[in-house]
């Protein structure tokens, strides 16, 4: 980095991440804090404040009064100066797609170490992208989705220009079983909050709005039989 410390702008909504977060980097000359927001509102009025100022931002996905993608967009089309690293518990490609689509270089998960994380802040001010070493297997599922693009229905259960993943279509098929997120967790060595955002995901992705609809879509493409 340069012999001026980075100006880091941290957006979490719990005080604990963003504590931990300054402790990390506490002695280190090459890191200022220099704003920390628990909320997209605090988040945009310290831009309106100091956004000139920013240089990276690391940005949680879920936040109390919005989505993280929405503040990062935002910082793309009005302080694109600003360097946006997702700083998530959250591995799965949706929300890989969403934030690089929203405008993110970067994408680290929670339990990362301090190194990588000062390597991923390293590597998004250069210009680069940068994804945690634990997203690797996510990463290559999303290039793999770009490379393929397919249109209309597809032999791997999907249907106009809707791709579902292999963990997709298993949790699918295992929700069309009328099998509970514990249920799920417990056969696929899951945690039940994993299963819970995979089915939100699948929900948002095939447009449906409850665990009926993903049940139709399930049997529409064949993935379990009809009931009829």
């Amino acid at each position: 980095m340069s012999s001026q410390p980075v100006n880091l702008f941290v957006v979490d909504d719990h005080p604990l991440i963003t504590q931990g977060i300054a402790g990390l980097f506490s002695g280190i000359p090459d890191i200022s804090i220099s704003a920390v927001a628990h909320s997209l509102a605090e988040a945009k009025a310290i831009l309106r404040e100091k956004g000139n100022s920013l240089q990276v931002a690391l940005v949680d996905i879920r936040m109390q009064d919005g989505m993280g993608m929405d503040l990062v967009r935002y910082m793309t089309r009005h302080y694109p100066h600003i360097k946006a690293i997702a700083l998530t518990m959250y591995d799965t490609e949706d929300y890989l797609r969403a934030m690089i689509q929203a405008g993110a270089l970067g994408y680290v998960l929670k339990n990362t170490s301090r190194e990588e994380l000062l390597e991923a802040i390293r590597t998004v001010l250069a210009g680069h992208y940068y994804f945690s070493q634990a997203t690797q297997d996510v990463i290559g599922q999303y290039i793999l989705r770009q490379q393929e693009r397919p249109a209309g229905r597809s032999r791997s259960g999907s249907s106009e220009g809707i791709h579902l993943t292999p963990r997709e279509r298993e949790i699918l098929e295992l929700i069309a079983q009328e099998m509970t997120n514990v249920q799920i967790a417990e056969k696929l060595g899951l945690s039940p909050r994993t299963v819970h955002t995979h089915r939100r995901s699948l929900m948002q992705k095939l447009g449906v709005k409850n665990s009926a609809g993903l049940v139709r879509y399930a049997i529409e493409i064949g993935i379990v039989p009809s009931r009829s």
